[in-house]
């Protein structure tokens, strides 16, 4: 996807297809030992997302594109763009699928170690009872292309080095809470319940975003997932607490500040109420 993007706002004017898929997966290349041709999988893709135009066999860039250099940035321009347009509900987006695992997988315990297919299955089965098979990922196919939009996007790490064939991985949002903090400009300090606010509206998929709260309530998640009743879930909490450790925030709790936040630093409580961001404005 990156290629494509990159290729396309570099000519800076449209290409033909044929010409486009010539030059970046040329017949010599080889590709994934299933088939898959990736080159159409990853247009389609830019497709769905607005990013990319195609008609009458001609691709160009969407006026909007703007294509860093680096993978893992571009990585996170897809992360907003993924998630823009999901507070109208997912029946009208190609990327509900994608909306609707992620919803799921951030409700997931980072501290519960790595995930492979088969705990999957067993955390699926339990959260969604026997019709999990009918979830985005409920089965091995679907899975391993999470797999690869999860760690693409920060939602996930790998659980070692990353390769083709791994598919085992670790719930971990910190990337992506990351991308959209630095996705606008701040003030310091920045009152807790509205910079979480702003996390919610950006990554409508985590704790008290509107895809969780209208999705959740319907699976049966385990009990455990947050400190107290009224705290962020730990999936969030660890997401804040490693930003606050390389540096990206700081938190504190003043003791005048009138909003508080409560984190679940594992089975703990830690009370936040303000925020301030790594280059913000003083």
């Amino acid at each position: 996807m990156h290629l494509i993007a990159r290729y396309l706002t570099e000519c800076a004017e449209p290409v033909e297809l044929h010409r486009l898929k010539s030059l970046l997966q040329p017949p010599t290349l080889k590709i994934r030992a299933d088939g898959t041709n990736t080159f159409d999988a990853c247009l389609k893709a830019l497709q769905d997302l607005r990013l990319v135009v195609r008609a009458d066999g001609i691709v160009a860039a969407a006026p909007q594109l703007v294509v860093p250099s680096d993978v893992r940035a571009f990585g996170e321009a897809l992360v907003l763009a993924i998630c823009d347009g999901a507070a109208d509900g997912l029946d009208d987006l190609p990327q509900r699928d994608l909306l609707s695992a992620l919803t799921w997988w951030c409700s997931q315990d980072p501290y519960g170690g790595s995930l492979s297919w088969q705990e999957v299955q067993r955390l699926l089965s339990h959260d969604m009872g026997e019709f999990f098979t009918s979830f985005a990922i409920g089965n091995s196919n679907p899975w391993l292309a999470f797999v690869r939009w999860a760690t693409a996007l920060g939602f996930a790490e790998y659980a070692g080095p990353p390769g083709r064939a791994s598919s085992t991985i670790v719930p971990d949002m910190t990337r992506a809470v990351r991308t959209v903090i630095r996705s606008r400009e701040w003030s310091v300090p920045v009152p807790a319940s509205e910079f979480v606010s702003f996390l919610r509206d950006s990554l409508p998929v985590m704790d008290g975003g509107r895809l969780a709260t209208r999705l959740r309530p319907g699976w049966d998640l385990p009990p455990g997932r947050r400190a107290v009743d009224n705290a962020l879930d730990v999936a969030l909490s660890h997401a804040l607490l490693c930003n606050e450790e390389s540096g990206a925030i700081t938190m504190g709790n003043p003791s005048d500040a009138p909003d508080k936040i409560l984190l679940s630093d594992g089975p703990n409580v830690r009370i936040i109420s303000v925020v301030m961001v790594q280059g913000a404005k003083r």
